[in-house]
C-alpha cells in the first residue's frame, strides 16, 4: 500500500494533459475509474473492466482488456469450413475486433453490452457497480491485499459525518455463505475484521493518498467532491455486510438469522433492494441494521 504515489507520472500526466480517451470514458454516466496501489487506474462498467493496469511510460499509456469486450455485433458469426478428415478452421484467420476510436460514444455502447452478457444488472458485480454510480460515498472497489492470504474487500464507504472509512463486502440473496453456519459469511467477515485492526494506520495512510489522487484526476463520488482531505478520518475496524438486491419478504426471513451469526464481527448489516447510502447510524433504523 506504501507504494501509491499521488506524485506517480501517470496521475501527473492524466492531470496536467487529459487524453481525449480518457474524458471520453469518465464522462460516460456508467463508467468508474479505480486507483490501484501500484499506480495504474482500472476502468470499469458494470464490474467489468473497460480498462485495466492502465499507466504512462516512457512517453505514452498501455492497458489490458480482455478481448471478450471488443468483439462486435452479437448477431455477428464466422463461417467455418470443415475437411474431410479432422481440421476445422474459420473463414477468416483472426476475428476482427472494434476499433476503439478514443472510446467514442458508440464504441463504448458495444464495449458496455458486451459486459453486459458476463454481467449483468441482476449479478453482484452488476449491483456493486449501481451502488456505486448511484449513492456517491464509494471511494474503492475491489480492495485487494496479497500478502500471506489473500484478501478482497469488495467496496469502501467514506462517511463523512462520521468521518469514518468503512470496508464494506457485499452479498446477494443467493450467496450461500449467508446461510452456512462453517466457512460462512461470519468467518469471512472475521478475516476482514483481523485484517483492518492489523494495518489500521495502514489503511488510513493508504485512503489519505487515494484520495488525493482522485481528487486531483477530479473523479471523486459526488458525495466526497466538497470534501478537503481524509486526514481527519479514521478506519472503521469492523466490515459493514450490504446485501443487495433484497426482497422485503427474504429480509422478514432471514436478516435476524445473519445479524446472529455477524454481531460480534461486524459493525452492521444493511439489507436493500435498491443502492440506497451507506451512512453509519447510530441505532437499527428499518432495512439498516446495527450492531
Amino acid at each position: 500500500m506504501k507504494r501509491l504515489n499521488p506524485q506517480d507520472k501517470t496521475f501527473n500526466q492524466i492531470s496536467a494533459l487529459p487524453p481525449a480517451w480518457w474524458q471520453e470514458l469518465i464522462s460516460d454516466k456508467d463508467v468508474y475509474p479505480e486507483i490501484r496501489k501500484d499506480n495504474t487506474i482500472d476502468v470499469y462498467y458494470n464490474g467489468g473492466a473497460i480498462i485495466s493496469d492502465l499507466k504512462y511510460r516512457g512517453s505514452c499509456f498501455t492497458g489490458k482488456t480482455h478481448y471478450k469486450y471488443l468483439l462486435p455485433e452479437k448477431s455477428d458469426t464466422v463461417k467455418l469450413f470443415f475437411d474431410c478428415k479432422k481440421d476445422i478452421h474459420p473463414q477468416n484467420e483472426s476475428i476482427p475486433l472494434l476499433n476503439l476510436e478514443s472510446f467514442d460514444a458508440n464504441t463504448l455502447k458495444r464495449i458496455k453490452a458486451n459486459i453486459s452478457t458476463h454481467y449483468d444488472g441482476r449479478s453482484e458485480k452488476g449491483i456493486q457497480a449501481r451502488f456505486i454510480k448511484k449513492t456517491g460515498g464509494f471511494i474503492d472497489s475491489e480492495f485487494a491485499y496479497n500478502v500471506g492470504n489473500k484478501t478482497r474487500i469488495d467496496l469502501v464507504w467514506v462517511d463523512t459525518k462520521t468521518k469514518k472509512i468503512i470496508f464494506v463486502e457485499l452479498k446477494t440473496m443467493g450467496d450461500n455463505r449467508l446461510y452456512k453456519s462453517k466457512k460462512g459469511i461470519a468467518d469471512q467477515l472475521e478475516k476482514y475484521s483481523n485484517f483492518i485492526s492489523q494495518n489500521r494506520q495502514e489503511l488510513n495512510d493508504y485512503y489519505c493518498r487515494l484520495f488525493e489522487v482522485k481528487k486531483k484526476l477530479n473523479i471523486l463520488p459526488a458525495k466526497l467532491k466538497s470534501v478537503t482531505s481524509l486526514t481527519n478520518y479514521s478506519i472503521e475496524e469492523k466490515p459493514l455486510l450490504l446485501i443487495g438486491g433484497c426482497e422485503q419478504e427474504w429480509i422478514n426471513t432471514e436478516a435476524k438469522k445473519i445479524d446472529e451469526k455477524i454481531k460480534h464481527v461486524a459493525v452492521g448489516a444493511y439489507y436493500f433492494g435498491k443502492p440506497n447510502d451507506c451512512d453509519l447510524i447510530s441505532k437499527t433504523k428499518r432495512n439498516r441494521h446495527i450492531f
